[in-house]
């Protein structure tokens, strides 16, 4: 039969590695759907681009 024994050290904090998680997942995809969006008509005649 074994005993209890505390585990070592103090547990850490998973708040952190949980908002890079979540930044490193959105952050790429705000950008692809910024960059993927469709452009209005007067955005593309103001550049020169009809």
């Amino acid at each position: 039969m074994r005993t209890y024994r505390p585990a070592k050290g103090k547990p850490k904090a998973a708040g952190m590695p949980l908002v890079v998680l979540m930044l490193v997942t959105t952050t790429p995809a705000v950008l692809a759907a910024a960059l993927l969006r469709p452009r209005s008509q007067s955005a593309a005649s103001r550049r020169g681009n009809a």
